[in-house]
């Protein structure tokens, strides 16, 4: 038992329990708007070269279906492809340049994926958390992880889907219990990304380049060098005093 509680402080202490006021009940709602909506825009090219290329108005399963009907098997990878430019698009380029930190689910809910540190995200930030964490390792719940996991075994030609799955199953319950049961409210992908999910004022703007920062002292750096000017005009008004006084 001893061993088995040294291991848990141990891990628990490279947790971040900073507090985080933010409501899960927000949260989970800006989860679920994003999970059916980005699942609606990732899924919607597959659908749509399903119903072009076999002609059928069925509802579509899976990438797996093309070659299952007779078709070439790369029209599968073609459509996985399209789904995962549709995920990249909703989930990433959105709020890198569009929303600041806001996929469509966090903008209508008022909140923000900001950095550890309080700063605006970008790019790098974003992969690591959206398209590494999310996509990849924790996205059992998202239809792109699962067209990616298609998408690998039509390529490689190994069927890596159910392992796939059930790794992604562990994360994803990971990441749930971090989210609900830590201080700061961070979940695996935020852990990942370097990340955090805040509320978004209205107020507040985030800063997107944090160089600018550096650059604010220099203003003041200015003034503080012309204070000292009006100086020399004090000394020049005493010198004057004694002169009209001679001149009476």
């Amino acid at each position: 038992m001893s061993e088995t509680t040294g291991i848990f402080r141990k891990l628990s202490s490279k947790l971040d329990h900073t507090p985080n006021d933010i409501p899960m009940g927000k949260r989970l709602g800006a989860y679920f708007i994003d999970w059916s909506l980005g699942g609606i825009i990732s899924g919607f090219p597959a659908v749509l070269l399903y119903g072009v290329i076999t002609g059928k108005s069925d509802m579509f399963s899976d990438l797996y279906v093309f070659e299952a009907l007779g078709f070439e098997r790369y029209w599968g990878m073609i459509a996985g492809l399209l789904c995962l430019l549709a995920a990249i698009l909703y989930y990433i380029v959105v709020p890198c340049k569009i929303w600041r930190g806001q996929t469509l689910g966090k903008h209508l809910l008022g909140l923000r994926i900001v950095r550890k540190d309080g700063e605006a995200v970008g790019v790098k930030e974003l992969i690591l958390r959206q398209g590494i964490a999310i996509f990849l390792m924790e996205g059992t719940l998202f239809i792109i992880s699962t067209y990616i996991r298609q998408l690998v075994t039509l390529v490689t030609w190994v069927y890596v889907d159910a392992i796939w799955q059930y790794i992604g199953i562990a994360f994803t319950l990971l990441s749930v219990v971090l989210a609900i049961y830590t201080a700061s409210h961070r979940a695996l992908h935020d852990y990942i990304g370097g990340t955090k999910v805040v509320l978004a004022l209205k107020e507040e703007e985030v800063k997107k380049d944090t160089p600018r920062q550096t650059e604010k002292p220099k203003p003041e750096q200015q003034k503080r060098k012309q204070k000292p000017m009006p100086a020399p005009q004090k000394k020049t008004e005493k010198k004057r005093l004694p002169k009209k006084n001679g001149k009476k």
